[in-house]
């Protein structure tokens, strides 16, 4: 990916095509000076990220080929750093209250970004635990306090680093935790390795933060309809514009637009397995789905009806 040429540090661009807030900066306990050195040195850092992004797309194109519809990699902006620091040293001062030039790429999880999309959300499981084979699970290493994500990255920096063994040294810094909005969700994601958050009105996703080498990096799982429904929640309102009320109803009705599609290609999948079971690698067909043969057509109309 290609950013545009240095910018000169601004605030007031920042915040004009950013939309903060005059009350968040006024609030913000950052020094204008602070911020300004985070912006420049992590300007100064791009290339080096741009090395290290290719390197896990690679990697996640590899391990992950044929099962997944898409994996999109992006370095954050060095805007979109700063509007984030401002939003958080407000937020949660706990962890943001002294981050400076030496040290925010060890609080900031998301300088990179993946994004993995996949077709039906039972597909989540396979690929998630590919993840856990790839970058290694040690629950011993997961940050829980605010603090533990620098305190981690420390501890385990010489390690890292040890002749440029990058993915055999990675591991993930958090827990995986999977956000969701129904019970029928809750059914779906069940693993020991995930937690279940459900403070996140219409958001459905599985996150991970993962170290690799010298950075932590942010892998996001979701579904075709739900990526596409969060993109333009994300550019009417998000995270600039929550309190919109108009928007936040035509953010309401897409998110279940985006639920009903994905129920739809799961139910897709039933019907194909009902009509073709001998595509499949077991001989024998689920008891819930042998309740429904004989009825095809009055059970696709009494699932339709559950979607809305």
């Amino acid at each position: 990916m290609a950013f545009e040429a240095k910018k000169e540090f601004d605030l007031k661009r920042i915040q004009k095509n950013l939309n903060i807030r005059q009350k968040s900066i006024d609030n913000c306990p950052l020094e204008f000076s602070t911020l300004e050195e985070i912006y420049n040195h992590y300007q100064s850092t791009i290339p080096s990220l741009e090395k290290i992004r290719t390197n896990i797309l690679a990697v996640l194109n590899d391990e992950l080929k044929g099962k997944v519809h898409s994996i999109r990699c992006r370095i954050k902006e060095p805007d979109h750093l700063i509007e984030k620091i401002i939003r958080n040293a407000n937020n949660r001062p706990d962890k943001y209250m002294l981050i400076d030039a030496d040290n925010y790429y060890k609080i900031i999880t998301d300088l990179i970004g993946v994004r993995i999309i996949i077709l039906d959300k039972r597909d989540w499981k396979e690929v998630h635990h590919s993840l856990l084979q790839v970058f290694p699970n040690i629950p011993e290493r997961y940050s829980i306090l605010p603090t533990d994500i620098i305190k981690n990255y420390d501890r385990y920096y010489q390690e890292a680093t040890t002749s440029r063994k990058e993915l055999e040294n990675s591991y993930h810094a958090e827990r995986p935790v999977v956000y969701i909005t129904t019970e029928e969700d809750r059914s779906v994601y069940v693993d020991e390795s995930l937690k279940i958050d459900t403070s996140k009105s219409h958001y459905r996703s599985i996150h991970y933060i993962i170290r690799y080498g010298t950075v932590y990096f942010e892998l996001q799982m979701r579904t075709l309809f739900e990526e596409g429904w969060l993109e333009f929640d994300h550019r009417i309102k998000y995270p600039f514009d929550q309190n919109n009320k108009r928007k936040q109803e035509y953010a309401s009705v897409l998110s279940s637009l985006a639920i009903a599609a994905d129920r739809l290609i799961s139910f897709y999948e039933e019907i194909d397995f009902e009509q073709h079971p001998a595509n499949n690698n077991t001989n024998t067909v689920p008891d819930h789905l042998n309740k429904e043969k004989d009825e095809p057509e009055l059970n696709l109309k009494g699932k339709m009806k559950r979607l809305f």
